[in-house]
């Protein structure tokens, strides 16, 4: 992966690590790049939840968890 960024944040979801993922949702300044952040993130979420969960625990009003956790709902039609 030439994503430095995405890809510290992909390994720290199987660590249940949020912060890397925060991070890289934090370095988006395009929408584009946003976009693809978000939904690459979500698919990983899809897989194991519970550093998505600890991200939310941890900062309940954070926009970019919570819009993570929205996207993750509408990947698994809910």
């Amino acid at each position: 992966m030439r994503d430095p960024i995405l890809a510290r944040a992909l390994m720290g979801t199987l660590r249940d690590e949020w912060r890397p993922a925060a991070d890289a949702m934090r370095s988006a300044r395009e929408w584009e790049r946003r976009a693809y952040i978000l939904l690459t993130l979500a698919a990983a979420a899809r897989r194991r939840t519970e550093w998505l969960t600890n991200w939310l625990k941890a900062r309940p009003d954070d926009h970019d968890a919570i819009a993570l956790h929205h996207t993750v709902k509408s990947l698994n039609g809910h």
